[in-house]
Formats: C-alpha cells, sequence, structure tokens
C-alpha cells in the first residue's frame, strides 16, 4: 500500500528535519520527505494498513505542532 501527502507548511524543511529522524528509523514502512516552496509532501509505502496509519497519526500530529510553533 502506497500514500502520500502533500501538505503546506510554514518552514517545510524545518518539518523535514524533525521527521528525518523518525523515517531513518522507522522498519515498519518506506517513507519519503520532499519539500517544494512551502509544500511537503510524505510517501509512505507498507505492507500493513495499521502501520501506515500510525505513521500518519504520528507525522499529522508533529506537522501541527511544529506549524503553530512558527
Amino acid at each position: 500500500m502506497k500514500v502520500v501527502i502533500t501538505v503546506n507548511v510554514k518552514n517545510p524543511e524545518a518539518v523535514k528535519k524533525a521527521l528525518i529522524v523518525d523515517v531513518e528509523n522507522n522498519k515498519n514502512a518506506s517513507v519519503k520527505i520532499k519539500t517544494k516552496g512551502n509544500l511537503l509532501t510524505i510517501e509512505i509505502k507498507g505492507e500493513k494498513t495499521s502501520h501506515i496509519k500510525g505513521i500518519i497519526n504520528s507525522y499529522l500530529t508533529l506537522i501541527n505542532v511544529l506549524n503553530e510553533m512558527e
């Protein structure tokens, strides 16, 4: 299964930097993060829907917190 999420954030590079630690340590799915302008795109590939759902929830929560701090 593959999920692609694109969000508009104030500082995409800062958000990417915050998420990259978790991306590198994630053993349940393959995650790629790209930035372009104010857009942050996250591509998640994995076998189990529950793992992907957990990653999405975690990342969106962190993105929301970081975006509010700016």
